[in-house]
């Protein structure tokens, strides 16, 4: 009675160790040290549903550090609050490859079309062939109308 069990078994075990449980792609960990100014540098940031790109041109500092692909900090529906992700499709996994922001709070990277919520700070996939999210990095507000951006 046993030996028919066994048989099924082994006949479905090469089946069942094919299925392939690696993610798509992921975004390499890169250093992340920047701050903002929204009195001065970064005055667009004050508004609702506000972006802004930081790459290596964006240097203020010698210890200024942008991530895989660069920054891309955006602000919610009030403009009160922060949010910070990599500029790095993660589903390119192509640090030349950059999500385009929008008014809408939304981003959509150029080359796969998928579509990301970043009004809320979660960076959620809306649309395409992306399953992750964007990734995300700390906002830690450091003095009045200044924010620290790290990992």
């Amino acid at each position: 009675m046993k030996q028919p069990v066994v048989v099924i078994l082994l006949f479905l075990l090469p089946f069942v160790a094919c299925v392939n449980e690696a993610e798509e792609f992921t975004i390499p960990i890169a250093p992340v040290n920047f701050e903002i100014h929204r009195a001065s540098y970064d005055v667009e940031l004050r508004n609702a549903l506000a972006y802004k790109a930081f790459t290596e041109e964006a240097r203020r500092r010698d210890t200024d550090r942008f991530g895989y692909a660069g920054l891309l900090v955006v602000t919610d529906v009030t403009g009160s609050t922060l949010f910070a992700y990599d500029l790095c499709c993660p589903y390119e996994d192509n640090k030349n490859i950059k999500v385009v922001p929008g008014g809408d709070g939304k981003a959509e990277c150029p080359s796969c079309g998928s579509v990301f919520v970043t009004m809320y700070g979660q960076g959620s996939v809306v649309k395409g062939p992306a399953r992750q999210f964007l990734q995300r990095y700390r906002v830690t507000p450091i003095y009045q109308d200044t924010y620290r951006i790290s990992n």
